[in-house]
């Protein structure tokens, strides 16, 4: 054996013993730049850094940015994924020579997991050539590090999926108005226009989604909503759903609740909305319904925005603070809290309720469990104590906020 080829089968050697032993992926890519001497990167399809070494050679300008950045560009994901022999051959993990804007060129092994996209290993050259070696030492890097990816649990979601790319850069909104965004999103699942819808799912557990339920997790949401999306950000599960039939989210939303209690979840979302490019507003709107909706209610489990957003407008007006808030409330609604205060009253209680359904006396009875008669005199009580009259649109308004404002201010 010549010492050629007996370098590239200790070379070889070292890469495989990283399967075996269990090593990561951050030491595969450690592995085949220490081989090699050349800077190497592995980027998953999320477009994260997610093992580099010797980044202190690299010297192209835009590369240097996304690794201080911790994520890579559309523009180089998007021009890997659009060369010719990738299209035609798209589970090929064999490396193509790519060049950069610097005079620096980059060899690129897509890494393919069941048959779909994943990301990419990357190796730079400054000036050296590309030889056979580098080749065929990257490409069974590639394989190496496949194989842990689909063996260590923690790995088990870097996958050859572009709808959580894409979803993770519009939470963050990187690259919403790139023309080469644009077209990946046509070439995506994502490409729907009519009956969108956010989720943001959080669970109360401080080891928020470990690895060995998320299966679980998405496996039973896609029951309850089947066109669907789901990305783990940070400590939530968010879910765009897709197509939805307006007629159908009620039986959908029954079903999402039973997924709530299965999973001890808190879940908000969003209004319906129409073109994906808008779906960091809606994820915040979700979040907002989470937030301010536990902080309210904090027994409930389900929040739709549509009941929060009043107050989502306090808390942007105010900054949290209710800065002179009670100065806009119905100085009526203030009477009928002190009155109760000392005669052990619900008339302020029973006024909300009464507004809360629209003036209908039936409901409102039927919600305060209380005789017809008791709801007669009852009114007559506050009429005489805040001199409102009741049937007139403009008090009706006034006092629908104004119970809003002191509810908000109550969790100030």
């Amino acid at each position: 054996m010549d010492s050629q080829t007996e370098l590239r089968y200790r070379q070889s050697n070292r890469l495989l013993r990283l399967l075996l032993e269990n090593h990561t992926v951050e030491e595969v890519v450690e592995t085949i730049s220490y081989l090699m001497e050349k800077p190497v990167l592995f980027i998953d399809i999320n477009f994260s850094i997610r093992g580099m070494s010797r980044t202190d050679e690299i010297t192209d300008p835009s590369w240097n940015f996304a690794i201080s950045k911790g994520f890579c560009s559309h523009e180089f994901i998007f021009e890997i994924v659009n060369i010719e022999e990738v299209k035609r051959f798209p589970k090929e993990r064999t490396p193509y020579v790519v060049g950069l804007e610097s005079d620096a060129k980059v060899l690129v092994s897509p890494v393919i997991i069941r048959g779909k996209y994943a990301g990419a290993m990357v190796m730079f050259f400054e000036k050296a050539e590309v030889t056979n070696q580098h080749l065929e030492l990257l490409l069974l890097a590639n394989e190496v590090l496949t194989e842990i990816i689909l063996k260590i649990p923690m790995y088990k979601y870097i996958r050859g999926n572009m709808n959580e790319g894409i979803l993770m850069d519009l939470i963050e909104g990187r690259d919403k108005e790139n023309a080469d965004f644009k077209s990946w999103v046509l070439e995506s699942e994502l490409n729907t226009s009519n009956n969108l819808c956010v989720l943001v799912s959080e669970q109360n557990d401080a080891n928020l989604y470990q690895e060995v339920i998320k299966d679980s997790l998405r496996d039973d949401l896609y029951l309850v909503f089947p066109k669907s999306h789901a990305i783990f950000y940070g400590n939530q599960m968010v879910i765009l759903c897709t197509e939805l039939e307006k007629a159908k989210t009620d039986k959908g939303i029954s079903r999402l609740k039973n997924f709530i209690e299965k999973h001890a979840l808190r879940i908000g979302m969003s209004d319906f909305f129409q073109g994906i490019e808008n779906f960091q507003s809606y994820y915040l709107q979700a979040g907002a319904a989470i937030r301010i909706g536990a902080m309210i209610h904090d027994q409930k489990r389900f929040f739709n925005y549509g009941d929060y957003k009043f107050f989502h407008l306090l808390e942007k007006i105010t900054g949290n603070a209710g800065n002179n808030l009670k100065d806009f409330v119905q100085s009526g609604l203030l009477t009928l809290e002190k009155y109760d205060r000392q005669h052990q009253s619900e008339l302020f209680y029973t006024l909300n309720t009464l507004i809360d359904y629209g003036c209908n006396y039936k409901e409102t009875c039927e919600a305060l469990h209380i005789h017809r008669n008791t709801l007669s005199y009852r009114i007559d009580r506050i009429k005489a104590l805040t001199q409102l009259e009741l049937t007139a649109p403009k008090v009706q308004f006034d006092l629908a906020y104004s119970f809003r404002i002191l509810e908000f201010l109550k969790q100030q």
